[in-house]
């Protein structure tokens, strides 16, 4: 089974491939499509963010209750003065606000089954995000959760904080509504590795 996964992803991207990085990959193109799947539930920040590279961008951000599991991935201090200094950044962002791990070998194949090119799609604008230093994470008191958040939340109020997930999107205009297709156009355009979508 593996063999069969790694002789696939060699032939997609035309270069030797090892277990780990096939792992990477799939995991990059999972943490992806959670992201995605989740934007519905955010809502506009700002809209004179920047990228790393100075790209200009928009903000958004989603809520997530500070539950114990969650808490549990990172070593955040006991007070909370110190806590919302705190920030988590990249991968581990996602995985402390709830994305699931996929790194066994049955879900290496199951991901490439779902189709090896979406794959590497999906892992290559994960990438780009985490290039730009476009994904964030923090904690904030129940009373310092933004009100415009506070609206859209699906999950009740949480008495242990929230933990805020920022997303800067490469992109100047806000859109009317946040969707997963929309963050696929504003990445392909301006990673210029995809052909530009008219």
């Amino acid at each position: 089974m593996i063999l069969r996964t790694l002789s696939l992803l060699r032939s997609l991207q035309g270069a030797s491939q090892t277990a780990d990085q096939a792992r990477g990959t799939v995991q990059q193109a999972s943490d992806y499509r959670w992201l995605r799947h989740e934007l519905r539930h955010g809502v506009l920040t700002r809209s004179d963010a920047r990228l790393a590279d100075g790209t200009p961008a928009v903000a958004i951000t989603l809520a997530y209750p500070a539950t114990t599991s969650r808490m549990a991935g990172g070593s955040w201090p006991a007070s909370p003065d110190a806590r919302e200094r705190c920030h988590v950044a990249g991968q581990h962002a996602c995985r402390a606000a709830g994305a699931p791990a996929y790194r066994t070998l049955e879900s290496l194949s199951r991901g490439l089954a779902e189709g090896g090119i979406a794959v590497l799609r999906d892992a290559a604008r994960f990438q780009y995000l985490l290039d730009r230093d476009a994904l964030g994470l923090s904690w904030c008191r129940p009373e310092g959760l933004p009100a415009a958040l506070s609206a859209r939340l699906i999950e009740p109020g949480a008495d242990t904080g929230w933990l805020l997930l920022e997303l800067r999107v490469p992109e100047t205009t806000p859109p009317q509504r946040l969707s997963g297709a929309w963050l696929d156009t504003c990445l392909d355009r301006y990673r210029r590795i995809l052909p530009r979508q008219n």
